[in-house]
């Protein structure tokens, strides 16, 4: 007799919900039950002895217990636990991860005017997320490579710096640098700066 439970992972941006899916196949009126990271019992049946009403029921029979958690937060993630008092008694594991976008990106200039064969520096900042944030840069169509420094900032957070240099022409007047943020919980994040040159 094989094991007759089954759950899946699953990744949910932070504020967002998460649906836990606990199934049965060939249930022999088994009681099926949801645990928390810390194996408190969120679920019994279709009884919720965990006080915490983000838990909701959305469905019950003696195939499936699925539970959704609203508002989830950072302290949500861990491994939740299916069990099914058969005999002998079955557990599967769903693991829960949190994504937590970065915020808006901050990109400043070490020089609001470059004159034209001169070096400029752009410095490019993604704040506080999970897991940290890959940053690219652009000049115009042309994409440069910049140099990235990861900084783990709180519990499993990052932020992360960015620093590109090159040097400017007389063509370089007026283009768009723009930083790039890639991030699994965040679309289309960039900050944009216009080069200014002053030609000799």
């Amino acid at each position: 007799e094989g094991q007759n439970l089954a759950t899946d992972n699953v990744t949910v941006i932070e504020g967002e919900s998460a649906t836990i899916s606990c199934r049965v196949k060939n249930n022999d009126d088994s009681v099926i039950q949801l645990l928390n990271p810390n194996r408190q019992t969120i679920y019994f049946r279709d009884l919720r002895p965990l006080k915490d009403s983000r838990f909701q029921l959305v469905n019950f029979s003696e195939n499936e217990l699925r539970v959704s958690l609203s508002n989830v937060s950072l302290s949500d993630e861990g491994r939740y636990v299916c069990q099914l008092y058969s005999d002998p008694p079955q557990e599967a594991y769903a693991e829960i991860t949190v994504l937590v976008p970065p915020g808006s990106p901050i990109i400043e200039s070490r020089d609001d005017m470059v004159n034209e064969g001169n070096e400029t520096e752009l410095t490019c900042t993604a704040i506080g997320s999970k897991p940290a944030a890959s940053i690219r840069w652009m000049k115009g169509e042309e994409e440069l490579t910049g140099e990235a420094t990861v900084e783990e900032t709180y519990d499993r957070m990052f932020t992360v710096t960015s620093r590109v240099r090159f040097s400017v022409t007389k063509d370089d007047d007026g283009v768009p640098v723009d930083c790039i943020i890639d991030h699994p919980a965040a679309k289309d994040l960039l900050a944009q700066r216009h080069l200014e040159v002053l030609c000799e």
